[in-house]
């Protein structure tokens, strides 16, 4: 799909990578909702069989002259146009997803401000906002910057081994230590 096949992009449905996970409702699974990526930068001529002055902006409502546009909603948008109704930010970049909920046009931090869902922070027991990244192990959620040692409070790089003791998490040079005080041992 997209620039290769000339075809419009179609909404993506599925879970959010796991590397990239937020805590709350994820977007795909939400009832009344679109998601799409409109990214799809492609030449006007190559695309449509009309001409391109005759194509509105779904933002201002111009004829859209430009060599590139977006499509999205159903509608076809400037380049700067297309952004989030609440901040403001565009939605057109590379990478950025467009939500589409009662009729207003999100970015991911705003959708998930407004209908996700916060949690509790297995460390420190503090909210955690649906926007927030976070860290899952099995089914516990954690701040980022609560996602270290209980020991010696070092955060973890990617690749780092450690033991999950109820809630506690320990690196594996302290797990001998940190059983034998507990009286795990």
């Amino acid at each position: 799909q997209g620039v290769e096949s000339g075809r419009p992009l179609r909404g993506q449905r599925g879970q959010i990578a796991p590397q990239a996970r937020y805590k709350g409702a994820i977007p795909a699974n939400v009832i009344g909702h679109r998601e799409e990526e409109p990214r799809s930068f492609r030449p006007v001529d190559e695309v449509l069989q009309i001409p391109p002055s005759l194509l509105t902006c779904g933002g201002c409502q111009q004829n859209i002259g430009d060599r590139y546009f977006l499509k999205a909603i159903d509608q076809y948008w400037h380049e700067d146009c297309l952004s989030c109704d609440l901040c403001g930010c565009r939605l057109g970049e590379v990478g950025r997803r467009l939500y589409y909920k009662l009729g207003r046009k999100l970015c991911r931090r705003d959708y998930l401000r407004l209908f996700g869902q916060d949690g509790l922070c297995a460390s420190c027991d503090k909210r955690i906002r649906a926007y927030e990244m976070t860290m899952r192990v099995k089914d516990k959620v954690y701040h980022l910057e609560c996602f270290k040692c209980a020991a010696c409070q070092k955060h973890f790089c990617v690749g780092d081994r450690y033991l999950l003791i109820n809630s506690d998490i320990v690196c594996e040079q302290d797990i001998y230590e940190w059983t034998k005080i507990n009286g795990m041992i």
